[in-house]
C-alpha cells in the first residue's frame, strides 16, 4: 500500500466514527419526537399486539382442548379438533367477559369513584398527621405538609381548568378506542391460534427466500425460538400467576374487610407482571391505602397474610407455573422499569421487562456463536 492510499484509508474509520456520533447526537437531541413517533406507531399496532399477547396467554388451554378433541373416537371431532378448540376458547372468553362485565367491572368503577371522592379526606388525614409531628423531628424540618398543600392546590387548579367538555369527550373516545382495540385483539388471537402452523410455515418460506445460507437460517431460527420461548414464559406464566394474585389478594382483603378490595387486588395482579419490584410496590400501595382508610391496626393485621402469600407465590407457586426462569438481574429490572415508565408510561413499565429479556437472550446467543460454542441445532 502506497503512502497516498494509506493516508486515505486511515480517514475511513474516523469518518465512520464521526457519522455514528452525529447519529447518536441527533437521536438524543430529538428523543422526544422519536418516542412520540414510536408511541403513535404502537398505538396503531395495538390490536395486533393485544392479539399476540392474548394468543400467548390462551395457547395452553387451546392446546389442551385441541388434544382432547384429537383423542376423541369420533372422526368428526378428531378431524376438526383445531377449529372446535378455537370455538371452545371463544365461548369460554365470552363467558368470562360477561361475568367480568356483570360482576367485577361495576365494583371496580364504584371503588374508583369512591376513592377519587375521598381523596381530599385522605389528603387532610396525611396533613394532620404531618402537622402533629414534633418540631425537632426530621419530618418537620422537611416541611412536607406545606409542600403537599402547595402541590395539591396546584393539581386541583389544573384539574378544574382541564375539565372542559372537549377534553372529557376526547377521554371517552380514547377509552372506547382502547376497548375496541382489546376486542379486535381477542379476535386476532383466535385467528393466530387457529392458523399458527400456516403462519409459521409462511415465515419459514420467507426466511428461505431472504437467507440463502443454511447456517444463517438455523441461527435466525434459533434466535426466534428463544424469543418465542421467553415471551411465552413471561406472558402465559406471569398472566396465570397474576390471576392467582388477584384472586388471593382480593380474598385476603375481603376477609379483613379492607375498602376497595377488588381494586387493590387488581393492582396486585397487574403489578405482578413486573418481576421483583411489582409485588413489593403492590403491597406498599395496599398498606398505604389501608392505613389511611382503616388505620395502622388494620394494616398490621393484613400485612402478615399478604407477606406470607408473597413468599409462597415467589418460592412455590410461580416457580411451578414458570418451569424455566427468566434469569434477569434485579438491577436490570429496575433500569428497564424506570426507563420504560419514563418514556412510555404504565404500559412501558409492563413491556420493558420482556423486551429487555428478549434483547439479552439475543445478545447471549450472538456472543455464544461468536465464541464458537458448539451448535446442537446444525
Amino acid at each position: 500500500m502506497n503512502k497516498e492510499n494509506f493516508e486515505k484509508s486511515k480517514w475511513i474509520p474516523i469518518c465512520i466514527i464521526a457519522v455514528i456520533l452525529m447519529i447518536i447526537y441527533k437521536t438524543i437531541d430529538n428523543l422526544g419526537q422519536i418516542t412520540g413517533v414510536i408511541s403513535r406507531f404502537l398505538m396503531v399496532l395495538s390490536p395486533l399486539l393485544y392479539g399476540v399477547l392474548f394468543a400467548y396467554f390462551f395457547y395452553l388451554p387451546h392446546q389442551k382442548i385441541e388434544n382432547l378433541f384429537r383423542k376423541s373416537k369420533s372422526k368428526f371431532f378428531s378431524a376438526k379438533a383445531r377449529g372446535l378448540s378455537t370455538l371452545a376458547v371463544f365461548f369460554l372468553l365470552i363467558v368470562i367477559l360477561v361475568c367480568v362485565i356483570m360482576f367485577i367491572v361495576p365494583i371496580l368503577i364504584q371503588s374508583v369513584i369512591e376513592l377519587a371522592g375521598n381523596v381530599p379526606t385522605y389528603i387532610n388525614f396525611i396533613l394532620d398527621f404531618l402537622d402533629s409531628v414534633p418540631e425537632d423531628s426530621i419530618w418537620y424540618s422537611l416541611h412536607l405538609a406545606d409542600n403537599i398543600r402547595d402541590s395539591t392546590i396546584g393539581f386541583v387548579y389544573q384539574y378544574i381548568n382541564a375539565a372542559r367538555i372537549e377534553q372529557i369527550a376526547r377521554g371517552i373516545i380514547d377509552i372506547a378506542g382502547s376497548v375496541g382495540s382489546l376486542f379486535l385483539g381477542l379476535i386476532i388471537s383466535l385467528y393466530l391460534l387457529w392458523e399458527r402452523e400456516k403462519i409459521g410455515e409462511f415465515f419459514k418460506r420467507l426466511s428461505n427466500v431472504f437467507f440463502k445460507k443454511e447456517k444463517l437460517r438455523n441461527r435466525i431460527t434459533r434466535y426466534l425460538s428463544q424469543v418465542n420461548s421467553v415471551l411465552f414464559t413471561f406472558i402465559a406464566s406471569k398472566g396465570l400467576d397474576s390471576v392467582i394474585n388477584f384472586v388471593v389478594v382480593t380474598s385476603i382483603l375481603l376477609i379483613f374487610k379492607i375498602p376497595y378490595a377488588f381494586l387493590l387486588g387488581l393492582i396486585a395482579g397487574l403489578f405482578n407482571f413486573i418481576p421483583y419490584l411489582g409485588s413489593l410496590i403492590a403491597v406498599i400501595l395496599i398498606l398505604l391505602i389501608t392505613i389511611i382508610t382503616g388505620g395502622l391496626g388494620k394494616a398490621i393485621q393484613v400485612v402478615f397474610p399478604l407477606l406470607i402469600f408473597q413468599q409462597l407465590d415467589g418460592n412455590f407457586i410461580e416457580p411451578r407455573i414458570m418451569k424455566s426462569s427468566l434469569k434477569i438481574s434485579p438491577i436490570l429490572v429496575i433500569i428497564a422499569v424506570v426507563t420504560g415508565g419514563a418514556y412510555f408510561g404504565i404500559m412501558g413499565m409492563f413491556l420493558a421487562v420482556p423486551i429487555v429479556v428478549v434483547i439479552k437472550q439475543i445478545l447471549l446467543e450472538y456472543i455464544g456463536n461468536s465464541e464458537n460454542i458448539p451448535d446442537n441445532v446444525e
